[in-house]
């Protein structure tokens, strides 16, 4: 799935906990730009426009917020299951 859009499938992932940052590689190649998404998601890309890394600042926070809306959305499912 990731192969199609420039990323492999050996993706490193590193955690800097005094700065909260995760990064997710996709490659060895160094990034040439970066594109800010969101204030906490930057992508940055090869010469080749190439997605190669993901940089999520304040990792803590957005994945405590992914965790809570996947965690709702579960429950929203268990709840439309008994009530079927």
């Amino acid at each position: 799935m990731l192969e199609g859009r420039g990323m492999s499938r050996d993706l490193k992932v590193a955690y800097d906990p005094e700065a909260d940052v995760l990064v997710i590689k996709a490659g060895d190649g160094r990034p040439s730009y970066g594109e800010e998404l969101t204030d906490q998601l930057i992508i940055h890309y090869n010469e080749r426009g190439e997605p190669i890394e993901i940089e999520v600042l304040d990792a803590t926070e957005l994945l405590a917020k992914l965790v809570a809306a996947v965690e709702g959305s579960k429950r929203a499912k268990v709840r439309l299951d008994v009530q079927a």
